[in-house]
C-alpha cells in the first residue's frame, strides 16, 4: 500500500514504512494472517499513549501558567480521550488505511472511535521510534491545534468534578447533589437535580437523564460561586 497521501496529511515521512504499517494493523487482521508473522499495533499504542500525555501535559503547563494542578488535569482529560483522539484520526483519514480483519471491516471498524483513537496513539508511537521526541512533539501539537483548536480555549465539561474540587478547597465540605423531581411521562421523562451547599440551594438543572441534569446544576452552582467558566 502506498502511504504518500497519508504521510502528507500526518506531516511526517517515515524512513521505516514497516513502523507505519504496524501502527495501522489491528489485532483482527493479525489473527486472520497468522502465517505472515505480523505485529499488531497494541505495543505502539501503549507507547503513543504515554507520548501524547507527555506532549499535552507539557503544552498545558507552559500555555496556562496560572492554572492549578486540578484544572490542568481536567483540561488534559478533555483533550486526551477517545472522542478527541478519534476526531484527529478522522481528520488524518487513518480509517482508510487500517488493516482490519474481514469481520471487523464489515462491522464498520474503520469508523469506530475506539479503533481510530488506538490507531492514532499507535501512529504517534511509530513516529517517535522512526524520528525523535522533538519531532513527534511538534506533530502532535500541530494535530491538536488543527483539529481541536488552541489549548487555552478548551472548556471543561465535567462541571460536577470541578464543583466538588472547588467546594472541598474553598469550603472544606462537599455539596449535596440530588434528584429532587421527575417531570413528564415515562418515555419523555426529565430529571431535576439540585445542588445544596452549606444549607443553601446554589444550583439547579433539568435534563433528559440524571447525569445531564447534574452537570447543568453544577455549572449553575459554579457560576453562582463566581468561578470563571
Amino acid at each position: 500500500m502506498e502511504y504518500d497521501t497519508l504521510e502528507s496529511r500526518i506531516g511526517y515521512t517515515f524512513a521505516n514504512k514497516e513502523l507505519l504499517r504496524e501502527a495501522l494493523t489491528h489485532t483482527t487482521y493479525v489473527n486472520e494472517h497468522r502465517d505472515e508473522a505480523l505485529q499488531d499495533n497494541q505495543r505502539l499504542e501503549f507507547l503513543g499513549d504515554a507520548i501524547v500525555n507527555a506532549v499535552i501535559a507539557t503544552r498545558l503547563f507552559i500555555d496556562l501558567p496560572e492554572e492549578r494542578e486540578g484544572i490542568l488535569t481536567k483540561k488534559r482529560a478533555e483533550l486526551i480521550n477517545e472522542g478527541a483522539l478519534s476526531k484527529i484520526a478522522r481528520y488524518l483519514e487513518l480509517g482508510k488505511y487500517l488493516l482490519l480483519g474481514r469481520g471487523e471491516d464489515m462491522d464498520q471498524g474503520r469508523h469506530k472511535p475506539s479503533i481510530l483513537a488506538d490507531a492514532y496513539e499507535a501512529l504517534v508511537g511509530a513516529i517517535y521510534l522512526d524520528g525523535s521526541y522533538e519531532i513527534v512533539s511538534r506533530i502532535v501539537r500541530n494535530h491538536f491545534d488543527e483539529v481541536l483548536g488552541p489549548m487555552e480555549k478548551i472548556s471543561i465539561t465535567d462541571y460536577k468534578s470541578l464543583l466538588l474540587e472547588i467546594c472541598q478547597s474553598r469550603y472544606k465540605c462537599l455539596p449535596r447533589i440530588a434528584v429532587v423531581d421527575e417531570i413528564g411521562p415515562e418515555h419523555e421523562k426529565e430529571f431535576v437535580v439540585s445542588v445544596e451547599l452549606e444549607g443553601k440551594i446554589v444550583g439547579q438543572g433539568r435534563g433528559r437523564n440524571k447525569k445531564q441534569a447534574a452537570q447543568i446544576a453544577c455549572k449553575e452552582a459554579l457560576r453562582l460561586l463566581n468561578y470563571p467558566l
